[in-house]
């Protein structure tokens, strides 16, 4: 068995045909969904990238590895804080398979073997289809900037959409910059901050940048129309991948594992991006809802929806139990087989999440962070306060306010009363570091 997993950053499940979307934005992701397992309710350990990353691949909370931060990211790349420490790519390695991927040189110490960014993806099948390897696809498309072909763009774009001179301009903002940001914030770039992840190897578009823009209710429209278009192009990717796969005769000897590193606000508080993008980031679902597709015909059925909460911390004990091979005694998650199988299966009631509201650019003197407690019904959001360390809470129901408008902290005291311990828990066990 080879294992593709491709992560699309910022990929939005509820702008994907197979989760309903209307558009026709993802026609070969679809085609792995209808002949694999699609997960509807899959959370993200952070809506920035770096701590599912490493989430995914430990297959911990972000609060047993604790990378959530550039300065942490720092001490765990440069400083060796992981030096000597086994992951499951090293598991993998001594059971015959090549770790290898797209950009991720930056990953160093989760384990990968060689870095393939530049290289042509097809082309890796071919040179290794006598090997068992396992391939970490990390595309960009539906990232900051969003800026398709234009026939993309007009394919998804109401044609009464009213543009304007100074929409356009709006819009370029969007098409252009890798940190798209309202005004009255700043970002560690704007502010000459040393970063600790230089982006030498990122693509030009990719490239960091930033611009300023407050983006009106008008503009939505335009704005989806970008990201649906980078949608289909990042489907163009998965298409080729797909069909060189089966030229090979490989593609159903591939587990393909499809996700994303977390959301992407798309308007709904105003602005667009993630928090390492708009620095106004959030734990809200439209943030850290993910898709998850898995396609192995030998061992998943085709057609299966499992409707139960999951995180991206069961992807990698999923795949150890694939392969039949006894899980690392240090994840926190569980293999998916069980719920697969049956969605009465015992299951992991909660999941946590964590991010810094500016993410990767967050100042060095922010110190905030957001933490949430997220049921199949309810999530329990902390927002902490730097200096002060003041926290505020809100509490949703996801059943009956799936857009989370309207805090009950005040209404539910039973509900907070049951979940806040839990929570205050979770953040008293995280690992401490000295940033």
């Amino acid at each position: 068995m080879n294992i593709l997993w491709i992560l699309e950053d910022a990929l939005r499940p509820d702008h994907m045909g197979c989760y309903g979307y209307p558009g026709n934005t993802t026609p070969n992701c679809d085609r792995l969904a209808r002949e694999g397992v699609r997960f509807t309710n899959a959370i993200s350990t952070a809506s920035h990238t770096l701590p599912p990353i490493v989430s995914m691949i430990t297959g911990q909370d972000a609060g047993t590895h604790g990378i959530v931060n550039p300065a942490r990211f720092a001490k765990w790349k440069f400083e060796k804080l992981w030096e000597g420490r086994r992951t499951p790519l090293h598991t993998l390695r001594e059971q015959g398979y090549k770790i290898d991927g797209e950009l991720v040189t930056r990953w160093a110490p989760l384990g990968f073997d060689r870095d393939t960014a530049g290289d042509d993806i097809p082309a890796y099948f071919g040179q290794n289809q006598d090997q068992k390897w396992f391939f970490f696809a990390e595309p960009y498309p539906t990232h900051l900037p969003y800026n398709p072909p234009d026939e993309y763009y007009r394919m998804f774009l109401p044609p009464e959409w009213p543009t304007s001179s100074d929409a356009e301009k709006r819009l370029a903002v969007v098409r252009n910059f890798l940190i798209v940001h309202p005004s009255g914030v700043i970002s560690k770039l704007e502010a000459g901050e040393s970063d600790p992840l230089p982006d030498d190897d990122s693509d030009d578009a990719h490239k960091r940048t930033a611009g300023t823009v407050d983006l009106l209710p008008e503009d939505r429209p335009a704005v989806l129309a970008l990201y649906d278009g980078e949608a289909r192009v990042f489907d163009d990717l998965v298409g080729t991948w797909i069909r060189a796969l089966e030229d090979l005769n490989l593609l159903d000897d591939t587990l393909i594992i499809l996700t994303a590193d977390h959301g992407e606000e798309l308007m709904e508080r105003g602005h667009v991006g993630h928090c390492s993008c708009n620095l106004k980031g959030t734990l809200y679902d439209e943030s850290i809802r993910v898709p998850l597709i898995m396609r192995f015909p030998a061992r998943l059925p085709a057609g299966r929806v499992v409707n139960r909460q999951v995180s991206h911390i069961d992807i990698m004990p999923t795949l150890f139990d694939l392969l039949e091979l006894p899980s690392p005694p240090d994840m926190d998650g569980q293999s998916l087989l069980p719920v697969i199988g049956s969605e009465t299966a015992p299951f992991r009631e909660e999941t946590f999440c964590e991010t810094p509201p500016a993410g990767w650019q967050a100042l060095a003197r922010d110190k905030r962070d957001i933490w949430c407690l997220r049921t199949q019904q309810w999530k329990l959001i902390m927002n902490t306060e730097s200096p002060t360390g003041l926290q505020t809470l809100e509490l949703y129901d996801l059943v009956q306010d799936p857009g989370e408008t309207e805090s009950l902290t005040a209404s539910r005291p039973d509900i907070l009363a049951e979940l806040l311990p839990k929570l205050e828990a979770h953040i008293a066990g995280a690992v401490q570091y000295d940033d």
